[in-house]
């Protein structure tokens, strides 16, 4: 059987554990709430969005898409050159070392 002390011990770590949880519990209802109001916001606005609007955020979006596009090929187009640049430097070494075994 348990001692007395070990029992005050472990009801000691089962209320800090939940005090622990209670907290935890607390912030993600907090969280929670303000994702509704986020929704509940961002709802609102797309069913007062007058034509022009609709247009306006369009026209963002592809402009956006465009950009990123542009954006990938930039970096494919450097990834590219610099595969270019340290194939050549490796081929480069290569050679060298031919040269110097002869």
């Amino acid at each position: 059987m348990a001692t007395i002390k070990e029992i005050e011990s472990q009801l000691r770590k089962a209320k800090k554990e939940l005090r622990e949880l209670r907290t935890h519990n607390q912030f993600l209802l907090e969280r929670l709430e303000k994702a509704h109001e986020r929704n509940a916001e961002i709802r609102k606005q797309m069913m007062t969005m007058t034509f022009d609007d609709v247009i306006k955020t369009q026209k963002e979006l592809a402009d956006y898409q465009e950009k990123i596009k542009k954006d990938k090929e930039l970096i494919e187009t450097f990834d590219k050159q610099s595969q270019v640049k340290l194939d050549s430097n490796l081929n480069g070494d290569t050679s060298r070392e031919n040269q110097q075994a002869r």
